[in-house]
């Protein structure tokens, strides 16, 4: 006698084996999303917080949507407390609201405004 398959579904396609649904269950990016978010804000931030931003965005995609928020948040707080990254958007802002090309323009001129003479 053959066994019957109980199911909601007749299509055998439908079901997944047991290490599908293992594999599914176990949110990986989302761990390495919240560990290397901890880690940028604990550690070197400029190593592990694009880490974290990168894994919470992967674990977003894959559908693991609290671990891919909070390895954003904690990316976020790993930005915003590394001295590195408050320097890079810090020298930006400075950069967008003076005009450097107006102030710098005496210099450009004196060099040559880097033609060959």
């Amino acid at each position: 006698m053959e066994k019957i398959p109980l199911g909601l579904s007749e299509n055998q396609t439908d079901r997944l084996s047991a290490s599908e649904q293992v594999e599914e269950s176990t949110p990986l990016s989302g761990y390495l999303a919240v560990g290397f978010g901890m880690l940028g804000i604990f550690g070197p931030a400029f190593i592990f917080t694009p880490l974290g931003l990168l894994f919470s965005l992967i674990a977003l995609f894959r559908g693991q949507g609290a671990w891919g928020f909070v390895g954003l948040l904690l990316a976020i707080g790993g930005i915003l407390s590394s001295p590195i990254f408050m320097g890079i958007i810090g020298l930006g802002a400075i950069y967008m609201t003076f005009d450097w090309q107006e102030m710098l323009q005496p210099l450009y001129e004196m060099i040559g405004n880097g033609k060959d003479v």
